[in-house]
């Protein structure tokens, strides 16, 4: 009798944990933004990010992965409320952000950090040299009008010489598809230059079309190579998400799939630069 009552408490344990593995679910933010997330057209969920994302559910079989669409402008404050569940992707890490959310310590992406897009006539009658071009030079001393996403870190440096800068040099789009509306705007010459990152530019260049009018020139200001980390809501799931998600990140970083999304959209120019760096 003894034995009988032992064999079912051993499986009405091991029921137990299993239901709560298989209710295990992470709730993953993600937004219309390629080609980190392709929502619609050609190439649907061909997003690098999206492609980050699959890696780890194939590392992680007993958990649920749930994708929940917010609109970009609203991506922060999302994940910084402590009563929601849910974690994104490919985040800028700063102090202030530590405060509202658990960050992993390894990073989930890593790509070429910010450039400017600019016609390529422009950038020949402006700048010497296109390896790289000073942001403050071209906001202060050439007065040119700057396009960028609004509550996007393109980190301290950066970021403070934009926020020092008169608002009527700067032209920000709030709206869900804020970098291809600028695009659009550089495009027909509404703007000078956009702000954003390498594989943006392209991939939406191309998409419209402009690829052969534009060009992309890195900034003095910003660092060779841009991290990207995952972030979770600042509560106890978050934490325990922060720390799985952080294991598997160890996992996939040595595989040739993972490089192979780092470096899917990235401009073939590029692309040998970013493949020295992982």
């Amino acid at each position: 009798m003894l034995r009988v009552f032992s064999i079912l408490l051993l499986y009405f344990s091991l029921t137990f944990v299993s239901n709560i593995s298989l209710a295990h679910t992470i709730n993953w933010l993600t937004n219309d933004f390629a080609p980190y997330y392709i929502l619609t057209g050609q190439y649907k969920h061909q997003g690098r990010d999206e492609k980050i994302i699959s890696l780890l559910q194939q590392q992680l079989p007993h958990i649920s992965f749930k994708n929940t669409v917010v609109p970009s402008n609203q991506l922060i404050q999302a994940i910084s409320d402590t009563a929601s569940n849910a974690c994104v992707l490919s985040l800028y890490k700063n102090d202030n952000r530590k405060k509202h959310m658990y960050f992993t310590q390894e990073a989930a992406t890593i790509g070429l950090s910010p450039s400017i897009a600019l016609h390529k006539k422009l950038a020949k009658l402006l700048i010497d040299d296109e390896t790289s071009v000073s942001l403050s030079d071209l906001l202060k001393n050439k007065k040119l009008t700057l396009g960028l996403s609004l509550n996007r870190s393109y980190g301290r440096e950066i970021d403070e010489l934009v926020n020092s800068m008169p608002r009527e040099n700067i032209v920000i789009r709030p709206t869900r598809d804020s970098l291809a509306s600028l695009t659009y705007m550089l495009n027909l010459k509404q703007i000078d230059i956009l702000l954003g990152y390498p594989s943006e530019h392209a991939y939406l260049a191309k998409l419209m079309r402009f690829d052969e009018r534009l060009t992309q020139v890195p900034l003095i200001e910003a660092p060779e190579i841009s991290y990207g980390y995952i972030g979770c809501s600042k509560n106890v799931h978050g934490k325990q998400n922060i720390a799985i998600l952080n294991e598997k990140l160890k996992i996939i970083k040595k595989t040739k799939a993972y490089k192979d999304a780092l470096l899917s959209w990235l401009p073939t120019k590029l692309k040998p630069v970013l493949r020295k760096k992982i």
